[in-house]
C-alpha cells in the first residue's frame, strides 16, 4: 500500500467521522423542534376558547383588548409552530443527506484497500 493510498483512506475516515458528528447535530435539531412544536402547539390549544364575556358592560371596554392579545399570541404561536415543523423537515432532510454520505463513503468498492 502506498502512502498515497494510506493518506486517501486516512481522508475518508476522516471525511465518515466528521459526516457522523454533523448527524449528532441533526438528531438535537429533530429532537429539540419536536419538543418546541409539541409546546407550541399545546399552548395554542389552549387558547382557542378565547376570552369569555364578563357580563358586565362597564367592563366590555377591558375584554377587547384581552381578545386581540390572545388573537395576536395565537398568531405568533401558529407561526412559531410552522417554523419548527420546517426547521424539524430540514434536519431530516439533511440527516437523510448525511446518512447517504456515510453509507456510500463506507461501501466495501469506496476504499482503496478492497480494490487491490
Amino acid at each position: 500500500m502506498t502512502w498515497a493510498e494510506r493518506v486517501g483512506d486516512l481522508a475518508t475516515q476522516l471525511a465518515l467521522v466528521l459526516i457522523n458528528f454533523g448527524r449528532i447535530f441533526t438528531l438535537i435539531l429533530r429532537v429539540l423542534t419536536d419538543k418546541i412544536d409539541g409546546l407550541v402547539t399545546n399552548l395554542a390549544e389552549k387558547g382557542e376558547g378565547g376570552i369569555t364575556p364578563t357580563g358586565s358592560l362597564g367592563r366590555v371596554w377591558v375584554s377587547l383588548p384581552a381578545a386581540v392579545a390572545w388573537g395576536v399570541a395565537a398568531i405568533i404561536l401558529r407561526t412559531a409552530s410552522i417554523v419548527t415543523v420546517f426547521a424539524r423537515q430540514l434536519a431530516v432532510t439533511l440527516d437523510e443527506f448525511l446518512r447517504a454520505l456515510a453509507e456510500e463513503g463506507s461501501a466495501p468498492g469506496g476504499s482503496a484497500d478492497n480494490n487491490a
